[in-house]
């Protein structure tokens, strides 16, 4: 298998116009993307005439869906004081946690077996062990569910999030011993949590064979709190350096590109595509 099959791109970091960033996708021989956003709604929302026209649109141009790449988990916990009852995807975690049986649908729809989650927001929590606890309640019968049915979820290390810092992915994979839970990892969001982005750092995680796929976005400048992003190859992470490490550990998941630019976006994402591409067909 040719490195660049490992190379996919969330839709919407080149456009909401799911054919256009389908198109803009394949001129760099990308036959994998996410699923996100897309028309300015969340893939979650999509009804099953919706989800047909887009496989419509990935089979008309022998694409595939990688990750379903929902909001599940991306929420206050029960136990926040910020958390609210309304119909909010990030204030409302019983809402939020609503959801998690259409996506395992649509993830059937698109015969993929990979979700993306996340672990929940430390705001407004009176203690860290008690948000911890909390969300291993909250996730382990969606882990379980998870086993039964073959899929795949991947947390990604967010920031703000319980699993947040290379410490706390460890703890998290510590624990949860699965192999229906893998670390979606994104050197982006450790930078964002000021923690560390090279390959020394995550080996341990590859040792353990815990990385199932890895987003990828380049930091141009740390702010206060997060950061702001420019093109993969022109900001603060060695993503050559990174690449290579999964390479030479035989990782089987893929690159996935998610630009987090907040201008040019479309711009950004090829420039971006162009640098990925590059790399990966030097391990070829």
């Amino acid at each position: 298998m040719s490195k660049l099959d490992q190379l996919s791109v969330i839709t919407d970091e080149i456009s909401q116009d799911f054919e256009h960033a389908l198109d803009i996708t394949s001129e760099f021989g990308v036959k994998t993307v996410d699923l996100r956003t897309i028309w300015n709604k969340n893939i979650t929302f999509f009804k099953d005439d919706e989800l047909k026209s887009l496989k419509s649109a990935l089979d008309e141009r022998k694409m595939r869906v990688g990750v379903i790449t929902g909001p599940l988990g991306k929420c206050m916990l029960p136990i926040s004081k910020y958390a609210k009852k309304k119909e909010n995807l990030m204030r409302n975690p019983d809402y939020n946690l609503s959801f998690f049986d259409r996506i395992f649908e649509i993830s059937d729809f698109f015969q993929t077996p990979h979700i993306r989650i996340f672990t929940f927001l430390r705001l407004g929590v009176k203690s860290q062990d008690e948000g911890w606890n909390k969300m291993i309640e909250l996730l382990t019968p969606w882990i379980e569910k998870a086993e039964k049915q073959g899929k795949i979820l991947h947390v990604e290390n967010d920031l703000g999030m319980q699993v947040g810092t290379i410490e706390q992915t460890r703890k998290f994979f510590n624990e949860i011993n699965s192999k229906s839970v893998k670390l979606l990892i994104d050197p982006g969001n450790y930078f964002m949590e000021k923690d560390l982005t090279t390959p020394e750092a995550y080996e341990n995680f590859y040792e353990k064979d815990i990385v199932g796929h890895m987003h990828i976005k380049d930091p141009k400048h740390k702010l206060p709190v997060a950061a702001t992003f420019t093109v993969v190859g022109e900001g603060k992470i060695d993503y050559p350096s990174l690449l290579k490490q999964a390479i030479d550990h035989d990782f089987k998941g893929n690159f996935i590109l998610e630009t987090h630019s907040i201008r040019n976006k479309e711009e950004v994402s090829k420039k971006s595509l162009k640098n990925l591409s590059g790399w990966l067909k030097e391990y070829d």
